[in-house]
């Protein structure tokens, strides 16, 4: 056998034995672990070390053996080929499907392999080392109730004080087992640690409705009243949460003020119906809570009292159980009640107020109540950017959503037959016209800031379309004009709102409707394009790849004969190349559907600016300044 055909023989069996290892580290049964032995054994050191440095799909072999369970294996390599035991793979965690760069420690330790853990820990693994997020073993392993292995990795020296990157501790991890609390709290762990959302154990045992974990934390000196960022303490995220076993033992066993039971009784009434639907509940919870505020000698007031919203049709909170008689038989009644409740109690800046708001906007849309809807989403929209930004990401969802329902509603009325027209069926003009006025004034959050531009775009058609007088259609100018006047662009690509105005690509969708694979196509728009050409837009802007909506328009999927003449009589320029060098001269007069006569819209001057950048003809400081920019215009 020839030295060539040797090597070549000796590669066939290398690349055999490494399929061999990975098949047999993914294996739960070890048959053939033996027959590996001997494959690895027939390998020279410094072969057999390349060789479990080897990954498939981000994991090495030793790091497949323990994620599996393979003790004999993971022995195997350790011993015979000095295998790394930290290095790390890809762990996909089945319970939520997230993915994590680990240790292979850590990854037997999530998978319940308690015998890989202990091998492991005996060849000296670093037992606090951290995932991708800032987890530890142990903590995981508490996530996935393993307590064995909690149990054998602390008293090998695993750190249960050590948040992950979020603040979430070993025990905040470990509330829906009452063995695991017990033991951490017997090792120390503090009961009243938070994470980054000011939330302690208690407050996560509760939202799980795990009651006797709630008596456990308790009774080790948890604090009902600590507060979580949201302003959430123990009794009320019970309500919100619908824990009424732990909402009962909490009345029991703390003292509360009676105007707290009252607001209490009152906010989980409220989750029962919005949540479970359960009004006989809801009515219950609101007789008990009027029966305390007027048990006193003095009725115990609602406060702060709120002024009557447009948004819940001007309705108040009932005061007697008259009124709440009459309530009862009515649920869209009981419901703006709830409403009442949250944004009294909790506040409308509340995440669970806003939640609300946003569900019962789209109980509305889907019984063809739209306009109740648009005016709740509206409200929420005020509440977002007050509270954050236009920007925020829940603010960009809020906005698109309203947009999207807006032109829906559009969109319906324009295929109505005449007899089926009622007026308010169209969108309303000051529903639209109120928030053009709210825009990014900052470029942070790309995508949320792209999202809100074409937010912006698709109202300015709606205001377009739903101005019917003089008067409305000069508010519209000011307002686009002191768009266009800001010169607000898109982060990613630098569009203008004409580029977008011109594109098929800007479109509307919201997770709010189950339809959003059937898009309502409304650019490329000549009504938005006129109007913004009217309002002082430039029509010659160039975007990051140097493109004119000149040259956006002119592409084939975005073509529009009426569309690209408007562009043309307000000064576009036809000769202008973008980064590509692509002209709209040329794209146009390749498009089948051309009609224009492109030879009218080439001056002399472009013709020649043409010839001066294409042949390199110096120019600077040889022509007056003016034409000097114009020029330039013409470069690549």
């Amino acid at each position: 056998m020839s030295k060539f055909s040797s090597l070549a023989s000796e590669q066939r069996y290398l690349e055999s034995t490494i399929h061999f290892l990975f098949e047999e580290c993914k294996s739960v049964h070890n048959e053939n672990t033996s027959v590996l032995r001997d494959r690895i054994r027939s390998l020279r050191r410094e072969e057999r070390r390349e060789v479990v440095k080897q990954t498939r799909d981000g994991c090495s072999p030793l790091f497949l053996a323990c994620k599996h369970g393979n003790v004999r294996v993971a022995e195997l390599l350790i011993t015979e080929c000095d295998a790394d035991i930290e290095q790390r793979g890809l762990y996909e965690v089945p319970e939520d499907r997230s993915v994590h760069c680990v240790t292979p420690l850590w990854s037997a330790a999530v998978s319940g392999n308690l015998a890989v853990v202990k091998l492991l820990i005996r060849f000296g693994a670093n037992i606090n080392a951290l995932s991708d997020t800032g987890s530890t073993p142990v903590r995981s392993a508490c996530y996935m109730t393993h307590v064995e292995i909690v149990q054998y990795l602390v008293e090998h020296g695993a750190d249960i004080t050590k948040a992950n990157y979020n603040g979430g501790t070993c025990l905040i991890n470990s509330v829906q087992s009452v063995t695991l609390c017990m033991y951490l709290i017997s090792k120390g762990a503090n009961v009243n640690a938070r994470d980054i959302q000011d939330k302690t154990a208690l407050h996560y045992a509760i939202q799980e409705h795990r009651l006797e974990t709630t008596k456990l934390l308790l009774k080790h000196g948890a604090d009902p009243f600590a507060k979580s960022r949201y302003g959430d303490d123990s009794l009320q995220l019970a309500c919100l949460k619908g824990a009424h076993q732990i909402f009962e033992y909490l009345k029991n066993r703390i003292s509360y003020s009676a105007e707290r039971l009252a607001e209490a009784h009152e906010l989980i009434g409220s989750t029962f119906l919005d949540e479970q639907n359960e009004t006989r509940i809801t009515i219950l919870h609101w007789r008990l809570a009027h029966h305390i505020r007027q048990r006193e000698s003095v009725y115990i007031e609602k406060k702060p009292v709120l002024p009557p919203r447009e948004a819940f049709g001007n309705a108040v909170e009932f005061h007697t159980i008259a009124e709440l008689d009459n309530i009862a038989a009515d649920v869209d009644s009981m419901r703006i009640q709830s409403l009442l409740i949250c944004e009294r109690v909790l506040g409308i800046h509340h995440k669970d107020t806003l939640f609300r708001l946003m569900f019962r906007g789209a109980s509305y849309a889907d019984s063809l109540q739209f306009q109740r809807c648009i005016d709740l989403w509206c409200l929420a929209l005020e509440v977002r950017v007050e509270k954050h930004s236009i920007l925020h990401s829940e603010t960009c969802v809020t906005a698109q959503a309203i947009v999207k329902l807006l032109l829906d509603q559009l969109d319906k009325y324009i295929h109505m037959m005449p007899n089926e027209i009622v007026d308010q069926d169209i969108p309303r003009f000051q529903d639209v016209y109120k928030y053009l006025t709210i825009r990014p004034v900052h470029r942070k959050q790309q995508e949320n800031f792209d999202r809100m531009l074409k937010c912006i775009t698709h109202l300015i058609y709606l205001l377009v379309t739903t101005a019917n007088t003089d008067a409305k259609k000069q508010l519209v100018a000011t307002a686009v004009t002191e768009l266009v006047s800001s010169n607000i662009r898109s982060a990613c690509t630098n569009d203008t709102l004409l580029h977008l105005s011109v594109s098929r690509l800007n479109v509307i969708n919201s997770g709010y409707f189950s339809d959003d694979n059937n898009l309502t196509v409304i650019f490329p728009s000549l009504e938005v394009v006129e109007l913004l050409l009217s309002c002082g837009a430039d029509v010659n802007v160039r975007n990051e790849s140097k493109s004119t909506p000149l040259h956006i328009a002119s592409m084939p999927y975005n073509f529009n004969v009426r569309l690209v003449h408007a562009l043309l009589e307000h000064g576009a320029h036809l000769d202008q190349p973008n980064k590509a060098d692509d002209r709209p001269m040329n794209m146009i007069s390749g498009n089948p559907g051309n009609e224009i006569c492109l030879m009218n819209y080439i001056s002399l001057k472009c013709l020649a600016s043409t010839v001066i950048t294409k042949y390199r003809i110096p120019y600077r400081n040889q022509v007056p300044k003016t034409l000097e920019m114009f020029v330039r215009q013409h470069e690549v």
